[in-house]
């Protein structure tokens, strides 16, 4: 997965990680969100949801959100990569 860099992503939203620490960008921004489930049936944009809001519940900086046709690599609220498979 790629590094976070301040210099190229604004981080919208902030909170803390798992261990506590005060994190920028935590969290994804719903313009965001709906910009990586755009053509994505409406199921799939709700399993979606679910899973990013349980991996920011946990606190998560680094995972992943599966998806019918592959997955999304998020890292501190931002798709870093995502495949098909």
């Amino acid at each position: 997965m790629g590094d976070f860099d301040p210099k190229k992503h604004t981080a919208e939203e902030r909170g803390y990680d798992a261990n506590g620490n005060y994190v920028r960008g935590l969290k994804m921004p719903p313009t965001r969100f709906e910009n990586m489930v755009h053509g994505h049936p409406s199921a799939e944009q709700q399993s979606t949801r679910q899973q990013v809001d349980e991996a920011e519940v946990k606190g998560l900086r680094i995972y992943q959100v599966k998806h019918a046709r592959g997955y999304y690599n998020i890292e501190n609220g931002i798709v870093v990569g995502s495949a098909r498979g």
